[in-house]
């Protein structure tokens, strides 16, 4: 892959325990990848059967911090419904929190709005300069305030399909 589309991607950092202790290292993952975890997920049924079981909190927040404006924004709040102190006090529980099936439709409605933006706009920065500013399509709406609604997420998709395809009037 070239070092310009690697550059493109998300970099996420993933812990590995090694007989000297633990290493950090950076692996280039999509959004839906890092809440996904591993699994697939390129098939609209699989996604509905996931988000059923719940996203891990983790998974989430691991999901976020792929994006300095969904980090910026605090975002998991919006997805958890929560403050941020009740949501610092459940990552810190020992044992993994499940979101409910709301929640873990919006945390990948934000994952899959921020890879087609990215695609659409060639790469992440421009994607979320994108996300973050009222658009006139939208009737002056931020793309980034709609995601989490059903509607508005498929608004902000069609719009961006749109774009794809050289129909952005």
């Amino acid at each position: 892959m070239s070092e310009a589309k690697q550059a493109d991607k998300p970099a996420v950092k993933s812990t590995a325990k090694t007989g000297a202790g633990t290493r950090v290292t950076d692996i280039a993952r999509k959004p839906t990848e890092v809440l996904l975890h591993g699994r697939k997920g390129d098939e609209r049924l699989l996604i509905i059967r996931y988000t059923q079981e719940g996203f891990y909190l983790s998974d989430v927040k691991d999901m976020l911090s792929t994006s300095a404006l969904y980090m910026e924004h605090d975002l998991v709040q919006r997805i958890t419904g929560r403050s941020v102190r009740t949501v610092q006090r459940l990552a810190k529980e020992t044992k993994p929190i499940r979101l409910n099936q709301q929640q873990s439709t919006v945390a990948f409605q934000y994952a899959q709005t921020l890879e087609h933006a990215t695609n659409v706009f060639g790469s992440q920065p421009l994607a979320e300069d994108w996300l973050k500013k009222p658009c006139k399509y939208l009737d002056g709406y931020v793309p980034l305030e709609l995601i989490d609604n059903s509607l508005g997420f498929q608004v902000v998709e069609d719009y961006l399909t749109r774009i794809e395809h050289g129909v952005y009037q």
